[in-house]
């Protein structure tokens, strides 16, 4: 019989691993939203680019979700 919550668990984890490394921009403005920008000498509709190291930062964090994802698939096998 398959353990449900093992189960979830590794659909879960491949599943918001592939939304960190597909979308890291996404995330990080979301996580980011409603912070006091710390450039303000733009002009008025533009975005800021976020900075390398945080994306590849959250882009390593899906990786290491979707591993654990698919161990705990494994696991059930």
């Amino acid at each position: 019989m398959v353990d449900v919550r093992t189960l979830l668990a590794a659909v879960l984890g491949v599943v918001l691993g592939v939304v960190l490394v597909a979308a890291p921009d996404a995330v990080i403005r979301v996580q980011t939203a409603g912070r006091l920008p710390s450039d303000r000498g733009g002009e008025y509709g533009t975005d800021s680019t976020v900075p390398t190291r945080w994306r590849r930062l959250v882009q390593g964090a899906g990786v290491v979700l979707v591993a654990g994802g698919l161990y705990f698939g494994y696991t059930l096998v």
